[in-house]
């Protein structure tokens, strides 16, 4: 396993504030005989109707579930949106940036943590900005110039390094090869934003075990140790709640 990362060793006092403008969910349905049936309980989580999903798809062949992820504003030196997600939260997005007096044109740049559409299709509401990802989610190539990017991807190499001055990336492989993770301090700790690096089920990061045979389960908890070693007070995941509880051990 990787020594721990050198985020933060700068000794960087820039401070950024952070908000979930669209917080994530999972809608679940199943069709039969042409019928559509919903599975989705007023009140519940994100990972409670994941875990539905997959107890309904022994017995229901025709099962579907819509996810994005949680989409976070960061303000700070620059204005951040992070993982804009699916296209039909655009509108949502815009109207939860107008709340706060802000619009596409007043955001500095786009994160997205990997390139899975439920994350990247969004990026079409803020045209003329800079999209940051990895540039192992295209292979190294120019190929992000076909891939919906417009010429607009800003790539990031390497494991770890500067996204904006104070904001830090630490590349964390296993969901998708170039996954990474967005590092900020904030008043109160150091926050990580982890995309789907952290999931499918907030359990797993807490108690650091995968379901046997699960997809590229030994690259994960090598991310997650990493992930660990930065000593979060906060870590948002893609797809569920943020975790706030300093994570440790």
């Amino acid at each position: 396993m990787p020594g721990a990362p050198h985020i933060g060793d700068s000794g960087s006092t820039t401070i950024f504030r952070w908000e979930i403008l669209i917080p994530t969910q999972r809608y679940v349905f199943t069709v039969n005989s042409g019928r559509l049936e919903e599975y989705n309980r007023e009140g519940e989580l994100s990972f409670h109707r994941f875990s539905r999903y997959q107890s309904l798809k022994a017995d229901h062949p025709v099962h579907g579930m819509v996810a994005w992820p949680n989409t976070v504003l960061l303000s700070g030196p620059a204005t951040v949106v992070v993982d804009p997600g699916l296209v039909m939260q655009g509108e949502p997005l815009l109207a939860a940036l107008a709340e706060r007096g802000l619009s596409a044109g007043d955001v500095d740049l786009v994160v997205n943590t990997h390139a899975h559409m439920d994350h990247v299709q969004a990026n079409v509401y803020f045209p003329g900005t800079p999209i940051v990802i990895h540039e192992a989610e295209f292979g190294g190539s120019p190929a992000h110039e076909r891939s919906g990017f417009d010429g607009r991807a800003r790539l990031l190499s390497g494991d770890e390094g500067e996204i904006a001055p104070g904001l830090r990336f630490l590349r964390t492989p296993g969901h998708s090869e170039g996954s990474i993770c967005v590092v900020a301090e904030t008043a109160a700790g150091r926050l990580v934003i982890a995309g789907d690096t952290v999931g499918p089920l907030p359990s797993y990061f807490t108690s650091m075990e995968l379901p046997a045979g699960f997809p590229a389960a030994d690259r994960l908890l090598q991310s997650w140790h990493r992930i660990r070693e930065l000593d979060p007070v906060v870590v948002i995941p893609g797809h569920n709640p943020p975790m706030r509880a300093r994570i440790s051990g």
